[in-house]
């Protein structure tokens, strides 16, 4: 005796079924292609250009940070804030401590979470402490340098280290008020030049500098490196209330809806029509 399923039906004609399987498949495998296709071409046109860029993790990199009196106290927040960036990545750095000297503190190569430590002495003291003895406690490299600001000290050791690596790709971060001594800038010019030269990436964060100084650094820099300034938030800011701008990725957009309306096509013929032999 036959046993027949339910929900099966007897076909007379199954050879044109057999081409709409074919027909149903191809249709699925060209979704298939067209979804991948719209999938990559929305990663590609995804923006990519961040608000802040830090030290890329496949180069070796050398942060080259000022730490003379003309750094106001004001702008430790962002110091403190760069490096706790930076310290959560995991590229592999050097660190350049300078005033009208320099000091190399951490050897090229080292990992970035060994910045931490000298996280303390930028964070906003509390109300338990005192202004004078956070201050004391967040400089302990007082004693080792003096007033001055020489910052191609600081940029010529970054080079000195770089090329002890032998590294292929290299780059160096400046985190300084750029308040450099005027008998410097000759100096200072050549060692920008020398990285120019060698297509070492110069990043520059800019602590409240001066607008003549931020203008002399602009233009000796030049369109390629990545300049911030960084200031105290004011006004709606300061109250936290923050303005997010920005264009609006009608590509990224275009090809994200394309891609949910092929994935709903996939899925609606996904379900295949399946048949064979009545079993006896």
């Amino acid at each position: 005796m036959a046993r027949t399923d339910p929900h099966a039906l007897l076909l007379a004609d199954r050879s044109s079924f057999e081409r709409a399987a074919r027909r149903a498949r191809i249709i699925r495998l060209t979704l298939a292609v067209l979804l991948l296709t719209a999938t990559v071409a929305a990663f590609l046109v995804a923006p990519r250009k961040p608000g802040r860029k830090f030290l890329p993790a496949d180069t070796t990199g050398i942060v080259v940070l000022d730490v003379s009196s003309s750094v106001k106290p004001s702008t430790y927040f962002r110091i403190e804030q760069t490096l706790a960036t930076i310290a959560a990545t995991q590229s592999r750095l050097g660190l350049v401590l300078f005033s009208d000297v320099a000091y190399e503190a951490f050897p090229s190569g080292t990992a970035a979470a060994e910045l931490r430590p000298l996280l303390r002495f930028f964070a906003p003291p509390t109300d338990k402490v005192t202004e004078a003895e956070a201050q004391r406690a967040r400089t302990p490299w007082d004693q080792w340098f003096s007033a001055g600001t020489k910052i191609s000290n600081g940029l010529l050791l970054a080079l000195r280290m770089l090329d002890e690596q032998h590294a292929k790709r290299m780059a160096v971060m400046l985190i300084s008020d750029l308040a450099d001594d005027p008998t410097d800038l000759t100096r200072l010019t050549d060692a920008v030049l020398a990285f120019q030269d060698r297509k070492i990436p110069l990043q520059i964060v800019a602590l409240e500098p001066t607008p003549a100084n931020a203008d002399f650094f602009r233009r000796l820099v030049g369109d390629e490196a990545v300049f911030q300034e960084a200031e105290l938030p004011s006004g709606a800011q300061a109250r936290g209330q923050l303005e997010l701008t920005g264009t609006f990725p009608i590509a990224l957009a275009v090809f994200a809806v394309l891609s949910v309306a092929l994935l709903t096509l996939n899925t609606w013929w996904a379900a295949p029509l399946r048949w064979g032999r009545e079993v006896a």
